[in-house]
């Protein structure tokens, strides 16, 4: 048998096995069940006290015209038409294909000023760490949670979570403490975790769910009429793996290992595993232990110093901008010649692959809600600069065009911003000694922007690792020219004022 998804308006949906582990998700209609082979005229499908039912169907018969939805997202969906659906093969983590069905079809425009969704599950905890469900409100408004709840269907018992408290038998209570629960603004995340009322355990969480995930589950988002709005379903889920949105999708990662092992594991990064595979990055930078040396005055160096890091070896942690598989497809079509992609033998092959996978690694780790906008960092790739930004949705973007040519003082471009000078003819003298079309300080000015594509976006972001993290980008990144920074703009900004005699700023 397989697992089909009818989509109503929130879009496109999935049910994909990754190397035993089965995972499905989005929304909105039920769940069915098409059987191959002998009885293949017979479907299952889930009502909605989560039995099964069977009901006969025409040969070839898949979906009435405008069932389905071929857009996700709050943006809304396309005009009317009949569905289809797709199978596609996919390679898993250990090299087992798997099959993918993807419906796609339209209906009419929906636009939604709040799209709440769930964005992680961890079913079974490990190393410490607890069973997790967290959901995200990606659209424009903030939504009123009040008498929503997360439903555990694949038990016959019913299992409920209310957002804003509920009692012993999981049923709608308001709960004082919990008030927090009930509210979600655009681009916030609920994390819940099991309840625990005793306020002295180091796991007191008062408002968490009070049923237990396991290995095989499906979790329904209900709003306060009962509707689902979303879903979430996974199979032999190993202890610490994690399941995540990507798209329309879920895609399970291990968490708090290595970084070496996540990316290994990933059925999404089989191409950026076999690249540090190849190069030897992987064991050299990402496996937990390797350390490397830092070169006194090095800009390694001095960056760690920066962060009070004296020691003259470096064990992490890093922060990954991690490739996708389809990202690596499009790069090698970008690379190849005569309309011909590359090969990925001749992707391996490549001279120059080594450096551009270093300038995805980053020193020191980087989640997506510590950084601002045009905020540059530090990457293995001779320190070149790896500019992040945050889309209108709070996206995470990538930028790999958006450096500082450092201005000629003894200051650097992070004082010229803050001393408002980066609206001068010499700031911006289009390239003419600075280099760069956009002038000295294109960064730390804020010239650059994310606009026509130029940035690569984070599918899933902020997956934990014992050495670092991990963010799924959706772009390969060409690395960044290299500019040497004097000396003297890696003094802080405390330093420069106290040189200048300038006293509380001023």
């Amino acid at each position: 048998r397989r697992r089909t998804w009818g989509a109503r308006r929130c879009g496109t949906q999935r049910a994909v096995t990754y190397d035993g582990l089965r995972v499905a998700g989005g929304l909105c209609s039920a769940p069915t069940w098409e059987w191959e082979g002998p009885g293949r005229g017979r479907r299952w499908n889930r009502n909605r006290n989560g039995g099964w039912r069977a009901t006969k169907q025409k040969e070839g018969r898949r979906f009435r015209p405008g069932q389905s939805s071929a857009r996700a997202g709050r943006r809304g969906l396309g005009s009317e038409r009949a569905a289809t659906t797709t199978t596609t093969k996919m390679r898993g983590s250990k090299g087992v294909y798997v099959s993918c069905l993807l419906l796609v079809a339209t209906a009419t425009v929906v636009h939604c000023a709040a799209n709440v969704q769930f964005v992680k599950v961890l079913p079974e905890g490990a190393d410490g760490h607890r069973e997790t469900i967290v959901i995200k409100n990606s659209g424009e408004d903030a939504a009123d949670l009040t008498g929503w709840s997360i439903v555990d269907t694949s038990k016959a018992t019913g299992n409920s979570y209310f957002f804003g408290g509920d009692d012993a038998s999981m049923r709608s209570k308001a709960v004082k403490w919990c008030a927090n629960y009930t509210t979600i603004d655009s681009d916030q995340e609920f994390v819940l975790k099991p309840y625990e009322r005793d306020r002295f355990s180091s796991l007191f969480f008062p408002c968490g769910f009070r049923y237990k995930l396991g290995d095989d589950g499906q979790l329904e988002l209900r709003d306060a009429s009962g509707k689902a709005v979303d879903r979430v379903s996974w199979a032999k889920a190993e202890p610490g793996t994690a399941i995540y949105r990507m798209g329309n999708t879920f895609v399970p990662f291990l968490e708090n290992q290595d970084l070496r092992s996540s990316i290994q594991n990933s059925p999404v990064l089989s191409t950026f595993a076999k690249a540090l595979k190849s190069t030897g990055v992987s064991d050299k930078y990402l496996k937990e232990g390797a350390s490397i040396k830092v070169n006194k005055d090095s800009w390694m160096d001095r960056k760690l110093k920066q962060s009070g890091y004296e020691k003259s070896y470096y064990k992490g942690p890093w922060t990954v901008f991690a490739p996708n598989d389809a990202a690596w497809k499009d790069f090698m079509q970008e690379m190849g010649w005569f309309g011909m992609a590359l090969t990925e033998e001749e992707l391996l092959a490549m001279p120059e692959l080594e450096e551009i996978l270093k300038y995805h690694i980053i020193v020191g780790q980087e989640m997506s809600h510590g950084s601002k906008n045009s905020t540059g960092l530090m990457s293995m790739k001779d320190g070149s600069e790896v500019s992040v930004f945050h889309g209108p949705e709070g996206e995470l973007l990538v930028h790999d065009d958006c450096v500082d040519s450092p201005s000629p003082d003894d200051y650097g471009c992070t004082m010229q911003a803050e001393w408002n000078k980066c609206s001068e003819d010499w700031v911006q003298d289009e390239g003419l000694f600075s280099g760069r079309d956009l002038g000295y300080c294109e960064r730390s000015c804020k010239r650059c922007s994310c606009n026509g594509g130029q940035c690569g976006t984070a599918d899933i972001y902020d997956i934990p690792a014992a050495n670092g993290v991990l963010h799924v980008i959706d772009k390969v990144l060409y690395p960044a020219p290299v500019f040497n920074i004097p000396e003297k703009h890696w003094r802080t900004r405390e330093e420069i004022e106290a040189e200048l005699g300038i006293v509380g700023g001023v």
